[in-house]
């Protein structure tokens, strides 16, 4: 009997936290999927896979009910059981994922060339170098954002501007994503394709034409920066201030959305209504 009380306590301990590792790839063509976001629903531990398709992931014993999340723009989301996903004792996992089959909507929204458009800058336009802030963590998948509101529908998204204060990494990427509101808190995000943001400026603004992702709102809407690349020891800071839309954030991958602070990020949308 202590023997047997001896092999489940060892079984416990190990449990306690397990590194996993994998590749996303993709079902049609075994290719790899870069960025996949990965996580475990609404417990602030995921992570987002590599330019290569890898990942790795530390669970715990607690997550063995709950479900993790492989999700990906463009693509289906594929959810397993955490408990399923380790009793498949394979030292590398493969996750397939099928890409969405693309349906047409009813109507189309597009902008009408001979009617007069207002113009808005809805977001934070500071450039300061006083006061800074950057992402809660350095964990993939960490992502900051603000809500935008629309004065009309449709509304439709031409450029992205974001100001940074200090970058000592180099380049750098970040993804950008947009999301619809479910009680005033982000819920899906509304993109049919990857928006993947490259800098290396170490001081300065940042702008990002997205005419050509024919972005369109009909409601409120948060726009984030998405941290995707572990780029090691330095420092990506942006400007800051005590006047615009509030900042909201999550810690990883398929995380909980917070509003954080009173504070706001040098980082806004122009957009014509």
């Amino acid at each position: 009997m202590r023997a047997l009380h001896l092999f489940f306590f060892f079984f416990a301990y190990q449990l306690q936290a397990q590194f996993i590792s994998g590749k996303v790839l993709d079902a049609a063509n075994g290719e790899p999927l870069p960025y996949v976001n990965i996580g475990v629903l609404n417990n602030n531990i995921g992570t987002v896979s590599d330019a290569y398709g890898n990942y790795y992931l530390e669970l715990q014993s607690k997550n063995l009910l709950d479900t993790l999340r492989f999700s990906m723009i463009g693509f289906g989301t594929k959810d397993l059981v955490v408990k399923d996903y380790l009793e498949q004792e394979k030292e590398e996992m493969v996750i397939l994922m099928e890409e969405k089959s693309m349906q047409l909507a009813g109507v189309t929204l597009t902008r009408k060339k001979n009617q007069k458009y207002k113009r808005k800058i809805l977001g934070n336009k500071t450039e300061s170098k006083a006061l800074v802030g950057g992402f809660t963590s350095n964990d993939l998948g960490n992502e900051i954002g603000f809500i935008c509101r629309i004065r009309k529908s449709p509304t439709f998204v031409e450029a992205f501007n974001i100001s940074i204060a200090k970058n000592t990494y180099g380049l750098v990427r970040f993804r950008l994503n947009f999301y619809n509101l479910i009680e005033g808190m982000p819920h899906e995000n509304l993109l049919e394709e990857m928006i993947v943001v490259e800098t290396d400026i170490e001081s300065g603004k940042v702008h990002v034409d997205l005419q050509s992702y024919d972005i369109v709102m009909e409601d409120d809407f948060l726009v984030s920066i998405e941290w995707i690349e572990d780029l090691g020891i330095g420092e990506l800071l942006f400007s800051a201030g005590f006047f615009g839309s509030n900042l909201y954030a999550r810690a990883t991958s398929q995380g909980t959305w917070n509003q954080m602070g009173v504070a706001a990020f040098g980082m806004n949308v122009e957009v014509v209504y």
